[in-house]
């Protein structure tokens, strides 16, 4: 065997985010970058050339998870969020704990949220308010992992979006 770096990479990206999140998925606390490197049978180092912090990792993870999610109603938007809250809680967890900017994929369903509102004639200081109120809900939603079927409660809150048009911020 000839030294120096391997003809066939041990390590890419997806197979560290693949595995990233069955760890995280086992619980927030389990996803460190030195179990990452464990479990992928290569030093820290490696995990953190190709990643970066852990930080970096989450907001990876997260842009991965999300880049699926599309929608162009705000029910469709709602609910594909919500499974995907559903699917990784603990991403979701992780994510709250990173101050700054959201990863782009959580910024781009952000945007296309405020889009749709205002698609629905709320002003701008409306359009924001529910936007919030919508992110808020899936949160508790899909982290309290009830009721089993959100679309009834999702309704019911966005058919309070028409009232909601003629009042004041």
């Amino acid at each position: 065997m000839k030294p120096g770096r391997p003809s066939q990479p041990r390590l890419s990206r997806d197979a560290i985010l693949t595995e990233a999140m069955a760890l995280l998925d086992e619980g927030e606390g389990v996803l460190t970058i030195r179990a990452l490197a464990t479990r992928l049978n290569v030093a820290p180092m490696a995990v953190q050339h190709h990643i970066g912090t852990r930080d970096a990792l989450i907001h990876a993870l997260a842009d991965r998870a999300y880049a699926g999610i599309d929608g162009t109603t705000l029910h469709g938007l709602m609910t594909a969020y919500t499974a995907t809250i559903r699917r990784h809680p603990n991403l979701t967890l992780a994510l709250f704990r990173i101050a700054g900017p959201l990863p782009p994929e959580a910024q781009r369903i952000t945007d296309r949220l405020q889009t749709l509102l205002g698609r629905q004639g709320l002003p701008d200081a409306m359009a924001t308010l529910w936007r919030d109120i919508l992110i808020d809900w899936a949160h508790g939603m899909a982290l309290a992992q009830s009721p089993e079927d959100p679309a009834p409660a999702l309704s019911a809150l966005l058919s309070a979006l028409t009232p909601a048009r003629s009042a004041t911020p």
